[in-house]
């Protein structure tokens, strides 16, 4: 009798609580985000993502052209190779050898500076836009955001789907601010002119 009793007890209690979580399902309004296409689909993002692209190329065409000089190298040991002497073709392999490690570690380089732009430019990118998303989930009430693109995250209806909302609030925001923001950058040239 008092296990049918403790039974009876724990179907109640699941059923109220079952009760209380449709309730606040119903008021529940969640949405999901893809963060990487409202960036690179907004103004600001686009922007940034050509500075970026242009100083990717810039670096790629030093790499390109210190790869060139490699192979030359090379293709040069291998045809010439058995002309020279073993004093010669030994100079030639460590001379190819500091290339390749200066080349090694000029990629390092390259690669280390396009995170650091990357870091620098995308921050305050992503620090606006965090901006641009607590105003709107406050405004709209919204209760839960996911991340579109995360793990975990089989499907998401478009209706729920902000992405396209958040870009045009940020491109609104960056336009009406743009203005601002390159106001300050001319005012220290003014005052570095006085100066002088």
């Amino acid at each position: 009798m008092r296990k049918v009793f403790v039974a009876s007890l724990f179907i109640l209690a699941f059923s109220l609580l079952m009760m209380d979580l449709a309730f606040a399902q119903s008021d529940l309004k969640i949405a999901v985000i893809d963060i990487k296409r409202v960036v690179n689909t907004s103004k600001y993002g686009q922007e940034v993502m050509e500075k970026l692209q242009k100083k990717y190329e810039e670096l790629q065409a030093k790499l390109d052209a210190r790869a060139k000089e490699l192979d030359a190298l090379k293709e040069e040991i291998e045809k010439k190779g058995s002309l020279w002497s073993q004093e010669v073709r030994e100079k030639k392999q460590r001379e190819f050898q500091k290339k390749l490690r200066e080349f090694r570690t000029m990629q390092e380089d390259a690669q280390l500076e396009m995170q650091e732009l990357e870091k620098k430019l995308l921050d305050p990118v992503f620090k606006e836009l965090e901006t641009i998303i607590k105003d709107y989930v406050q405004k709209e009430k919204i209760d839960l955001i996911l991340e579109k693109n995360q793990p975990g995250i089989y499907y998401a209806s478009p209706r729920i789907d902000i992405s396209p909302k958040l870009v045009e609030l940020f491109d609104n925001y960056y336009e009406t601010t743009k203005g601002k923001k390159e106001a300050p950058a001319s005012k220290p040239a003014e005052t570095k002119g006085k100066t002088k």
